[in-house]
Order: C-alpha cells, then structure tokens, then sequence
C-alpha cells in the first residue's frame, strides 16, 4: 500500500520535529513529503517490484527525507546518509525480488 501523505502524517512528522502543528506548518510538511516521496520513486527500481511500497523502510526514507528537507529545504549537502542508505536497501530488495 503506497504511503498516504496526509494531515495524519504531517502531524506525526510534525511530533518527530516537535514543531507547531499550525495549518501552515502541516501544509509546508506535506509538500515536503509529497517531494520526498518522489524523489524515493524516482531513486529505487519501482517498476521492478512495486510492492515495496508495503516495506515500512520505504515509508521511513519517505519520511526521513521530507524531515531533512523541512530543514534544508534545497538539500545544500545532499541526501541525508540514512536516507541514501535506506534508498540501496531498497534498490537491492526492488532488484532480488523483481528478478524472480
């Protein structure tokens, strides 16, 4: 099931950032995690095997990575660390499990 960017993420977000969850902060963070999971798709072999979507580790790199753009909003030093890792677990599951 791909991740459902709503106003119930972005305030769980928002809890994570311990941010205000005032409508302007919740509309900042759902853009910024509509980019971010684009950004994951474009990233990994989602064609390959689009069930991993359902692996909770794509939600986190969705997450993560909207959280580090909230901050650094033109991403001046790249993706986060976590995330790119996350993103060669993923491209790795996608690939093994695809190839089948």
């Amino acid at each position: 099931m791909l991740i459902t960017i709503d106003e119930r993420l972005a305030k769980q977000v928002c809890d994570e950032l311990h941010i205000d969850q005032t409508d302007e902060e919740l509309a900042t963070v759902i853009a910024l995690l509509n980019g971010s999971q684009a950004v994951i798709d474009d990233s990994i072999e989602l064609a390959t095997y689009p069930a991993i979507v359902d692996n909770p580790l794509y939600n986190r790199a969705v997450i993560t990575l909207g959280q580090a753009m909230y901050y650094d909003r033109n991403l001046a030093n790249g993706q986060p660390k976590a995330v790119v890792l996350m993103v060669d677990h993923l491209n790795t599951i996608c690939l093994t499990k695809g190839a089948r």
